[in-house]
Order: structure tokens, then C-alpha cells, then sequence
């Protein structure tokens, strides 16, 4: 069973590209790194989306989401870096030939269960 079950009922898709992800961490660690980013760009938008405390950046990217002021004030420093620390190794394993470790898909997999759960927990 996976780590991300909790996001199976409410967010079906999020929960096929975590589960993803953390499926991909031992056999091919690029894809855990793409499938993780990918679900932190899938929330990310969800709470622009459904949550008025996140006002929308100057533009859609993953990284002007993320820098925004009001996203960085609500999910505060620890979340902000878990989210860099994923849309930066996801943007390596796409855009990079520079090997990817498995250490590097168990950390944004980590990481990405700790943004995700914040997410997905409904007193936040």
C-alpha cells in the first residue's frame, strides 16, 4: 500500500502521481524525481485554485507559484524549501543528463509525503 493513500478518495489523480513517485524510487529514480514534481505542480495549483489566501503570480510556472509572497507566508519556511527542494530536483531529472541517485528520489519523495499530508490535513 502506498504512503499517499490519504489522497486517494479526494484527490484521485494527485494520489496516481505520488503513488508514482514513490513506486519509481527504487527502480528508476529520474521518474520518482519527474512523478514528484508533478504532484507538487498538481497541488500547488489546487490550492491557488481553492484556497483565496494564495493570490495568483504574474505568471503559472511552478516557480512563480511557489516564490509568491502569499504562498510563501501560508505554507511557511519549512514547506517553501520541501517545495524548492522538489520542483529543483524535478527540473533536473527532466532538463539535466546529470545522473539522479536513488538517495535524491527517497528525499523529494519524503518531502513530497510531508507537502502533500500539510495539504491534504483538515484543520490547515
Amino acid at each position: 500500500m502506498s504512503n499517499f493513500q490519504f489522497l486517494k478518495q479526494e484527490w484521485p489523480e494527485l494520489h496516481e502521481s505520488a503513488a508514482k513517485a514513490e513506486a519509481y524510487v527504487l527502480g528508476d529514480a529520474r521518474s520518482a524525481c519527474f512523478y514528484a514534481r508533478r504532484s507538487l505542480e498538481l497541488a500547488v495549483e489546487w490550492l491557488y485554485d481553492h484556497d483565496p489566501v494564495f493570490k495568483a503570480p504574474y505568471e503559472k510556472s511552478l516557480g512563480a507559484l511557489i516564490a509568491e509572497p502569499t504562498f510563501r507566508q501560508n505554507v511557511g519556511q519549512g514547506l517553501h524549501n520541501k517545495a524548492k527542494i522538489i520542483k529543483d530536483l524535478g527540473n533536473q531529472a527532466v532538463h539535466t543528463s546529470r545522473p539522479i541517485r536513488q538517495w535524491d528520489a527517497q528525499q523529494i519523495v519524503g518531502e513530497l509525503f510531508h507537502f502533500l499530508y500539510w495539504v491534504a490535513r483538515p484543520t490547515r
